[in-house]
């Protein structure tokens, strides 16, 4: 380096420091629109959370305005492996559930090619949902044990199950109810890409039942356009108390949530990183949204909710499905 460049850096750098400092501190952040990816289609449970969480971190953020931006395909594997690429400054960020974060790296034949908590900064949690088995309007059986019963004989083989895609959670809800209701149980599946058109397609009839997020669900059972069955919570959700729960059913096996965390590439600095997990979380408990999430088929996050606890439930729930895949042999394929 010539003497020349290098008394020209040094007169510089007392201008530049500020700067520096500035962003790590994150000051001034935000300063332009936040853009929130999810990796469904519009409609379904990610999609309507997201954009409430977008609300929410607008109020908390001093008004900065959050675009929601879908990105569907393989179960938001493919916009998390996006994600990962991208600048950690604060203004790309996601809303992943369960599929994408635990359920494809611990059940995928060849993983992902992302590190779920290595290649992120987990920001907060968002909100859960429980499964709900859903059937169409025509389908031979009106309540569960029945429909149990026709899901495990012969006839299961000419009614075929749709989910949000192959390897998202409602998917393996329904494998998993196959794998518990043994052999017989032979319904073929069909894939769609995001849960509201996986729930419309049973309202149709070109499906024959399915297991969806009861966020994705919800106003096709209000409008009694799918007959809901049971829902995976531990308990019967306060939307839907006629509807039981497998739990209650003599089924824990079927016990399984969904969570939906906020998170964003790895290396977001923690000023902002505290920033965006205050307004979440404490935007979510507003009476307002917590009554919509309620009225979407979801219940916003009441606990702990600081980027090590989403950290840790990330873990866990890796944990859990690793150990789902080798009690049930479930495998994710394609």
């Amino acid at each position: 380096m010539h003497r020349r460049d290098l008394l020209q850096g040094l007169a510089l750098a007392p201008l530049l420091a500020p700067t520096l400092t500035s962003a790590a501190r994150g000051a001034g952040y935000p300063d332009r629109p936040l853009s929130i990816i999810n990796g469904y289609a519009p409609g379904g449970s990610t999609d309507v959370s997201a954009r409430l969480l977008a609300q929410a971190l607008s109020a908390g953020l001093n008004g900065a305005s959050a675009i929601v931006e879908n990105r569907p395909g393989a179960s938001g594997t493919l916009a998390s492996d996006w994600l990962r690429r991208q600048a950690a400054d604060g203004y790309t960020l996601m809303l992943s559930e369960s599929s994408s974060f635990a359920i494809w790296p611990s059940m995928h034949v060849e993983g992902t090619r992302y590190r779920p908590v290595e290649d992120f900064t987990w920001i907060s949690m968002v909100c859960t949902s429980p499964l709900v088995l859903i059937v169409s309007p025509d389908f031979p059986a009106r309540t569960l044990p029945e429909a149990l019963d026709v899901l495990r004989s012969p006839r299961s083989e000419s009614l075929s199950f749709s989910s949000s895609g192959a390897g998202s959670i409602p998917h393996i809800g329904a494998e998993l109810l196959r794998h518990t209701l043994g052999p017989g149980a032979k319904s073929p599946h069909i894939p769609y890409r995001g849960g509201a058109p996986a729930v419309l397609s049973v309202g149709k009839g070109e499906t024959a039942w399915g297991v969806a997020s009861l966020g994705s669900a919800a106003g096709l059972i209000e409008g009694k356009m799918v007959r809901a069955l049971a829902v995976t919570g531990p308990t019967r959700f306060s939307q839907f108390p006629d509807v039981p729960s497998f739990v209650e059913a003599g089924m824990p096996e079927m016990e399984l949530n969904i969570y939906y965390l906020l998170h964003a590439p790895a290396g977001l600095p923690a000023p902002v990183t505290a920033a965006l997990n205050q307004a979440a979380a404490k935007g979510i408990l507003q009476d307002g949204l917590k009554q919509r999430f309620v009225g979407a088929g979801m219940e916003a996050w009441t606990g702990p909710n600081t980027p090590e606890a989403a950290v840790r439930l990330v873990e866990t729930e890796l944990k859990r499905f690793k150990a789902i895949a080798e009690r049930t042999g479930i495998r994710i394929s394609g």
